[in-house]
């Protein structure tokens, strides 16, 4: 079961102070930004995903929403027609993505995802990823909408998985921890570690475990590592 977690790794909580108690409750993306900042971490890349099932309807209205903003592709699949629209203008290194899916079927649901990335954080970042995703999230999704976080960064001289984790384990306050090792053959995946912080209210049960933190130690060929942290996908009551 903990295996089929690290699944929710698709790149496709905490040392709480009174400066940033608030924010980090309300967003997991500034958690582990400020967390990757605090810690100096070199900073691969970083996305949030919000995803929403919705009506048929209800997705086209947000197609033809989407439609009279941003340039679009359409594409058809057996299954699906799939809108994928694109904010041609940077923000503050923010890109922005934004895909609905209709169905083929009548009887399916469609579904609106939006999706922020980025390979860098900062103050200038942190602020135009939340007015432009609370405008979003208002725009597009209900209090039905799930979302899924995470940060990957580099190894360095400093810094290795296990120093990773014990530093995540130490910022987040997490609890409940597991650590699986991967022995699949041709695995780029080293170790996964899941854990709980009482950050965030949402998470998911596993052998009776509370889980919203997950790390997965990734290794190249070459011995090079990376480290993944983010959460499992979570119901958020936008």
């Amino acid at each position: 079961m903990f295996y089929r977690l690290i699944l929710f790794f698709i790149c496709i909580s905490l040392f709480l102070t009174t400066t940033h108690a608030s924010e980090l409750n309300t967003d997991e993306m500034i958690a582990l930004g400020n967390f990757a900042t605090e810690q100096q971490l070199e900073i691969e890349n970083w996305q949030v995903t919000i995803k929403e099932s919705v009506s048929v309807v209800k997705a086209e209205k947000s197609i033809e929403l989407l439609k009279n903003e941003y340039s679009y592709e359409k594409k058809s699949t057996e299954k699906s027609i799939i809108y994928l629209f694109k904010n041609d203008h940077k923000t503050n290194g923010l890109d922005v993505l934004y895909k609905v899916i209709l169905p083929t079927e009548s009887s399916s649901q469609a579904e609106v995802i939006a999706l922020f990335e980025g390979a860098d954080w900062s103050e200038e970042v942190k602020e135009s990823y939340l007015i432009t995703k609370n405008e979003i999230v208002h725009k597009l999704f209900t209090k039905l909408a799930q979302s899924y976080t995470c940060l990957t960064s580099v190894d360095n001289d400093i810094i290795n998985g296990d120093v990773f984790i014990e530093k995540a384990i130490n910022y987040f306050n997490l609890r409940h921890t597991t650590t699986q090792y991967d022995n699949i053959a041709k695995s780029t995946i080293k170790k996964s570690f899941y854990g709980y912080t009482d950050l965030w209210d949402a998470f998911y049960s596993v052998d009776n475990k509370p889980i919203n933190v997950q790390i997965a130690i990734i290794e190249d060929e070459a011995g090079n590592e990376k480290y993944t942290i983010g959460t499992p996908i979570l119901i958020h009551e936008y």
